[in-house]
């Protein structure tokens, strides 16, 4: 019997952790979350959601056991960051969608946008 890979029992321990987590979550009356809205688009469960949620792990799980082997370079990290919190600062910062002021009417004409008060 070889030695134990403490890397992937940790990761295990993990994964298990997490899926718990959103299962009592997702259990719980009082709470709002449903962690198949991870998954779902238009009440049907999204391919690509999946495959997305999917990569996202895999590739987490890649750059934590390269970062522990110490084979883990800069560039691999630069490339995994750019990956996966690029989209979403982008999305903050460019994709911005101002919240309408409670009381207000909000309507687009064309190009200009008029806000009125009833």
């Amino acid at each position: 019997m070889g030695r134990l890979d403490w890397m992937l029992m940790i990761l295990g321990a993990g994964a298990v952790f997490v899926i718990v987590s959103f299962w009592r979550a997702h259990k719980r009356p009082n709470f709002d979350f449903n962690a198949f809205d991870l998954i779902m688009e238009n009440d049907k469960v999204s391919r690509l959601a999946l495959w997305f949620n999917i990569a996202g792990a895999v590739s987490t799980w890649v750059i934590v056991d390269m970062q522990m082997k110490g084979t883990l370079s800069e560039g691999m990290f630069g490339l995994w960051l750019g990956a996966w919190v690029g989209p979403i600062i982008a999305k903050l910062v460019f994709n911005k969608v101002d919240m309408p002021v409670p009381g207000t009417i909000t309507t687009t004409k064309m190009e200009t946008t008029e806000t009125t008060t009833p």
